[in-house]
């Protein structure tokens, strides 16, 4: 089939992609037992079992690392930030910034050290396996919060300013770790931690530069028409992952600094600003949509027989709660919001929204092909995503009714 003959049926999977999209929206808005995001995720699982069959003449859809990252993440990423006013995130900046930095290199010695003494993983390995599958991604966790009542304007900024600044941070981690396991040189803990912080904060000097040159340009034209400020939000997303990720600092980082720089300000032109976040809501969903269909049907493809048991599914679901839980737990007494310490709903919405998401896998999918371990590792990450996707809106569902209706019943 040549090009040319393949684009009907591009066409036609796009339409009926439409199509599936509009049911899905319909339904989990009148059933709200899961969430959109968690609909498609489980459409993509039918999709890949069905393209599995040795029958099947439905094309393989799987993940590409290098698409993840560069397409999908600068502009999920944008998109949560864009939103958030830098005045009112200065409120949980401290607690975000720990958990998303302390509390994943807790998580990363956790998982380490289990699977290090009770799978035989090499330690070093086992660090960035640990750090890897630390990466949260709250999206299936999120749509449950708007509209919500029961969750207050600084839990949402809490958890996803950690889900994005930890983001950020693993990618970071995960490269040094990687450098150091497989070009053969050796550990050290000095330089290793002067390379952390320097592409840290070179990546938020570089996101700041972009995002106040943006407003400044957005400021010289004397225009806030919405094709106007899409087309530069949408540059400004993806410039500054890529000129950051050129510099060999953090892209992730960078688009959240850039974001926070260009500043959430609602105009007094209502009308431009309210199609600017519709555009954006709209790409959102897309974007959203797309990555987890193409997360569920490259599961059957990317499992491996060989290290598919119960006994390393039960393992992943066991650590995938008890390391965040830890983390979180040992980091409770530094853990503020307003000078207060984390309620108990606030400490268990930050635990449930840790589920995993692409990020992990597609940074599995960039190890070397003939690394030994990387088999297992999908395996295990590939479990951890199902079950907290799944399962940890449900249980954040009940969680917020429960308080919801003991609030009424003070009142």
């Amino acid at each position: 089939m040549t090009g040319y003959e393949s684009i009907p049926s591009l066409v036609i999977f796009a339409v009926l992609g439409w199509v599936a999209l509009n049911a899905i929206f319909f339904f989990s808005h009148r059933w709200r037992l899961f969430s959109d995001i968690t609909w498609i995720l489980l459409l993509g699982l039918i999709y890949g079992a069905v393209s599995a069959m040795p029958d099947s003449n439905l094309p393989d859809l799987v993940l590409e690392p290098h698409v993840v990252l560069y397409l999908f993440v600068p502009l999920l990423v944008f998109s949560s930030t864009q939103c958030i006013c830098l005045f009112h995130f200065r409120q949980v900046l401290i607690p975000a910034s720990l958990a998303g930095s302390l509390g994943i290199l807790i998580s990363m010695f956790v998982i380490a050290a289990a699977i290090h003494w009770l799978l035989g993983v090499p330690f070093m390995p086992a660090l960035l396996f640990g750090v890897i599958i630390s990466a949260t991604d709250p999206l299936a966790i999120s749509a449950l919060f708007k509209d919500n009542q029961s969750v207050t304007e600084n839990q949402k900024l809490l958890i996803e300013g950690e889900s994005i600044l930890n983001d950020g941070f693993v990618v970071t981690v995960a490269s040094i770790l990687s450098i150091v396991i497989f070009s053969g040189t050796e550990f050290d803990l000095t330089s290793s931690s002067l390379s952390l912080v320097s592409h840290v904060a070179g990546a938020l000097a570089v996101g700041a530069v972009l995002g106040r040159g943006a407003r400044w340009l957005l400021t010289l034209l004397h225009e806030r028409h919405y094709t106007l400020t899409t087309n530069i939000t949408l540059a400004l997303a993806y410039g500054s992952f890529v000129l950051a990720e050129e510099m060999y600092f953090s892209g992730i980082l960078a688009v959240f600094a850039a974001a926070l720089a260009y500043g959430y300000k609602p105009y007094q032109d209502d009308a431009n600003h309210l199609a600017h976040q519709e555009i954006w809501e709209y790409l959102d969903y897309v974007a959203n949509a797309m990555l987890f269909f193409l997360l569920g049907s490259s599961v059957f493809t990317l499992l491996s027989p060989d290290t598919l048991s119960a006994v390393i599914i039960l393992l992943s679901i066991v650590l995938l709660f008890s390391a965040r839980f830890i983390s979180l737990w040992l980091m409770l007494p530094v853990l503020r919001i307003d000078s207060k310490k984390l309620s108990r709903l606030d400490f268990w919405l930050l635990n449930f929204s840790g589920a995993r998401g692409a990020v992990s896998i597609a940074l599995i999918l960039m190890l070397p092909a003939d690394f030994s371990y990387k088999p297992l590792f999908l395996t295990m990450a590939i479990s951890m995503i199902l079950f907290s996707l799944i399962v940890y809106p449900v249980i954040t569902k009940r969680m917020l009714a429960q308080s919801s209706t003991t609030r009424e019943s003070v009142s």
